[in-house]
């Protein structure tokens, strides 16, 4: 099988099978691989049946092409095989024969496919065969998630647009506003002045009350950070319906070159934040931040002893962006001191130009205490969940630590019940044992979120390591059931516990 490289950017959601594009250039094409890649975004209906939407785009240069006796023109064939399961059942299979004619100003072969599905988790399996070459096919083996719990305020996935026209007759590229060809790369080239988007809101009506007003937010936030970048938002008010689609453009002309996410959030008129989503994506650009290669001869990175410089570079994972990840991988193998030092100088002068010096020192600390606190004979507390939870947001306003907690009942409460806030009932249950758990409660975090949580558990007794379990804090993992798994399943999913009334009291 031809070697595959994946995305830089895997978490994007985007990837890249048989060679990795150069995101600099589209144009490169190699004889020897097909190049294809592909996403995944997930929708739901308005009778809450999700769905996914696949997305794979082949390079039409990278393919074989065969004269067809009948029509004369030359011919590309591509066997195209989707698999999705769950756990070990297989819930979808489709095996296609793909045809295009070979011209002058095609680019790529386009293939959509949606799948309905519950919310869970699933892996998928995409092979790609070119019929008409003796290659072997590339089969990629990945996985993605569904969660839109019913009558619950939700945003479907973010899809960046390349195309846009209206509908003539329905097909598989038709959304609420128009036929939508999506943009499959991470990256956005110097050439691109504008970025077209396209996301859906679903049941507004059920938390706001049908034709309520709420505000709907567009953005472009700083990846490292989260922090919107001025001047690139669109805020409008819309009345609150069961579905809304969000779509339109931002022009980033004047957007610097960097790594950033597209959000889309639903707020109401206090600002709260009840629902987002968003896909990341890197700019090329010439605009940028120049920085000075040459570091001052009294930089703090100078006072680091030789042997800790590796130590000081792998921390900053917990803080770094997509990629500052992969340079950190790529600079401690270096044996080069300079460049090290170089980096990790630039990583802290570019969070705070003023003093770099005073920014390090304090993550230091905080690496210590996490150190302290959270290490493990496995992982460094750096390394857990509860050591990067603790660097990127700071110590919890309210912490809850649970060792070995049972109760005696729960209470049913949907989680349309949860976002509303309104009383739930007792409910006759046997008594339920839970898992160790620790509740950190954030009034406001560093993002600009308020009264944010996060769930951990020990899923073995085990007291040395706790595991990030649930939160709903922006760009963390959500499980809406996250206490039906906190009792080893006992508690039925939909159903309060203890635990739950915790989480959204904050005692």
């Amino acid at each position: 099988m031809p070697k595959i490289f994946v995305s830089l950017y895997k978490f994007f959601m985007k990837r890249i099978a048989a060679f990795l594009f150069l995101i600099l250039s589209f144009s490169f094409a190699f004889s020897q691989d097909v190049n294809a890649i592909y996403s995944f975004t997930s929708y739901n209906t308005p009778n809450n049946k999700p769905y996914i939407e696949i997305n794979i785009s082949i390079d039409a240069n990278s393919v074989e092409y065969k004269l067809n006796s009948s029509s004369k023109k030359e011919e590309a064939l591509i066997e195209l095989m989707v698999v999705i399961n769950s756990d070990s059942t297989t819930l979808y299979a489709e095996k296609r024969d793909i045809k295009a004619e070979k011209t002058p100003n095609a680019n790529s072969i386009l293939d959509i496919q949606r799948v309905s599905l519950k919310n869970g988790k699933y892996s998928v399996m995409i092979s790609i065969d070119d019929k008409n070459s003796p290659k072997e096919k590339i089969i990629v083996n990945d996985s993605f998630s569904i969660n839109y719990p019913e009558n619950t305020i939700a945003v479907s996935g973010v899809q960046i647009v390349e195309q846009y026209n209206k509908t003539t007759q329905r097909n598989i590229k038709t959304k609420m506003v128009g036929d939508i060809t999506p943009y499959l790369f991470d990256a956005i080239s110097k050439t691109q002045n504008q970025i077209i988007y396209y996301a859906e809101i679903y049941n507004a009506d059920k938390l706001f009350g049908k034709d309520s007003l709420y505000i709907l937010s567009v953005s472009i936030d700083e990846l490292s950070t989260g922090k919107k970048v001025e001047g690139f938002q669109r805020i409008k008010r819309e009345r609150a319906k069961n579905i809304t689609p969000a779509f339109g453009e931002l022009d980033i002309t004047l957007l610097p070159q960097g790594s950033y996410y597209l959000s889309v959030e639903v707020r109401d008129g206090k600002n709260i934040l009840y629902a987002y989503s968003s896909t990341a994506f890197t700019r090329y650009s010439d605009l940028q931040t120049k920085e000075d290669d040459t570091l001052p001869y009294n930089a703090f990175v100078y006072k680091i002893d030789q042997k800790d410089i590796d130590e000081n570079i792998n921390c900053l994972e917990p803080i770094a962006n997509a990629t500052d990840k992969e340079m950190i991988k790529i600079i401690v193998k270096s044996k080069d001191e300079n460049e090290k030092r170089h980096f990790l100088y630039t990583f802290f002068r570019r969070i705070n130009p003023e003093n770099p010096e005073g920014e390090w020192k304090n993550y230091m600390e905080n690496i210590d205490y996490v150190n302290k606190t959270f290490s493990n004979p496995i992982r460094k507390g750096y390394q857990t969940d509860m050591g990067r939870v603790y660097l990127q947001y700071g110590k919890p306003d309210i912490l809850i630590n649970e060792k070995f907690k049972a109760t005696s009942g729960a209470r049913p409460r949907t989680i349309a019940d949860q976002v509303a806030g309104g009383e739930s009932y007792d409910f006759p249950a046997d008594g339920v044992s839970y898992m160790p758990y620790q509740i950190w409660k954030y009034k406001k975090t560093p993002f600009g979120e308020v009264n944010k949580g996060f769930v951990f558990y020990a899923p073995q007794n085990n007291l040395s390591e706790y595991f990030l379990l649930h939160s709903n804090a922006k760009g963390e993992p959500f499980d809406p059931y996250w206490e039906h798994r906190l009792t080893r399943n006992v508690l039925p999913e939909g159903v309060e516990g203890e635990a739950g009334v915790q989480f959204r009291r904050g005692y």
